[in-house]
Order: structure tokens, then sequence, then C-alpha cells
């Protein structure tokens, strides 16, 4: 993706989110493209995910859910499925880059559908979007500097934190969770409890 390639997106984007919104995603790209860097991974494919991921979320529940509706597409069929309604927008995300942006790398749309919930089995790109959403400097909350600390040190560990934080919050104001946050912790805390080592040398 060219510069000029990267304005024109970040106009497309503008003209389809609110400018706190627009905001919000442009530090994610920022702290993505550098995670990317760090770890080896596509900044492209960082910058292309990060500037997607939230292209629906001031869309309202119900618009979403008549967008998903009879959707026979594996990124949104399950998880639209959910009673979490707010995770919506990551799949649906997902479902408008590659149906409007002509996004057809699966692992920028699946780093898009995964970045409010994670998975079980994430790559780095996945991890990458998911904590750059979760840890970028406009977010203010107990803990996230906890997992700031260890971005360049273990995204595995950064995500099981940042995971292991969601359920805490999610718990202690009795809000619904969704199965696939509940799922990746368990699959990161396996991944801890199997083989500590490693998953703090990842």
């Amino acid at each position: 993706m060219t510069p000029q390639e990267r304005v024109h997106l970040v106009d497309l984007v503008a003209g389809r989110v609110s400018n706190k919104r627009l905001a919000h995603i442009l530090r994610v790209e920022t702290l993505a493209v550098r995670l990317a860097r760090f770890w080896g991974v596509s900044e492209e494919k960082a910058s292309v995910a990060s500037l997607l991921h939230d292209i629906v979320r001031d869309k309202s529940e119900s618009s979403l859910l008549e967008m998903v509706k009879d959707e026979g597409d594996p990124l949104v069929r399950e998880i639209a499925e959910t009673s979490v309604s707010v995770v919506l927008h990551a799949p649906v995300g997902a479902l408008i880059a590659r149906r409007d942006f002509g996004v057809e790398d699966p692992e920028i749309l699946q780093a898009i559908a995964q970045h409010t919930t994670g998975a079980p089995h994430m790559d780095r790109l996945a991890m990458i979007v998911f904590l750059a959403d979760y840890c970028e400097p406009g977010r203010q909350f107990a803990g996230v500097e906890e997992v700031r600390s260890l971005l360049f040190s273990s995204l595995e560990v950064a995500m099981l934190r940042a995971l292991a934080q969601t359920l805490t919050y999610l718990r202690g104001y009795s809000r619904p969770m969704d199965s696939h946050t509940v799922d990746a912790a368990a699959a990161f805390a396996r991944l801890a409890a199997e083989d500590p080592q490693q998953l703090q040398q990842a």
C-alpha cells in the first residue's frame, strides 16, 4: 500500500465513522504498525486491518443484525448468534472490508473479525490488532498499563492478561460474556500452564 493509497483509505474510512472514532482508529493503526515492525509482521496488513477494524462500530445494533441476516460467511455466521451484541461490529467489519473495500487477505479479515473477542487460535497479526485496540494511548482504565508493559516482550502473555482483565471486568459488573472470549482466555491460560517458559519467550 503506497502512502497515497493509505490516504485514500483513511478518507474512505473517515466518511463512514465519527471524528472521535477516526481518532481512535488512527491511534490503533500507529500502535499496530509499531508492533508489527517489532514482531516481524507485515506493517501493511497491520495498517489495513487497523484502519478497517471499527468501520461499522458507529452503526446501530439493529443495522448490524440486519447486515448479517441470512449471511453464510463463516466470518460472521457463528458470532452473529452471540448474546453480546456489542461484539458484532468486528465480524461485520470483516464482511464490509471484503465487500466494500476489496480486502481478500484472510489474515487481515480474521484480525478484524477477532479484534473484540479474541479467539483460541490467533496469529500474530490478529493478536497485534486486538492488543493495539486494547492498549492504544486513548485507553485509560485499570490494568491497561500492565498489558502495555508486555507488548514488546510477549504477545501471548499480553493477550492472556488482556483477556483475563476483560472477563474480570464483565463478571464484576454482571455483564454477559461472549463465548469466544471465554474460550480464548482458556486457550491462552492452557498455553501458559503447559509451557510457561516458551510463552514468556514467545
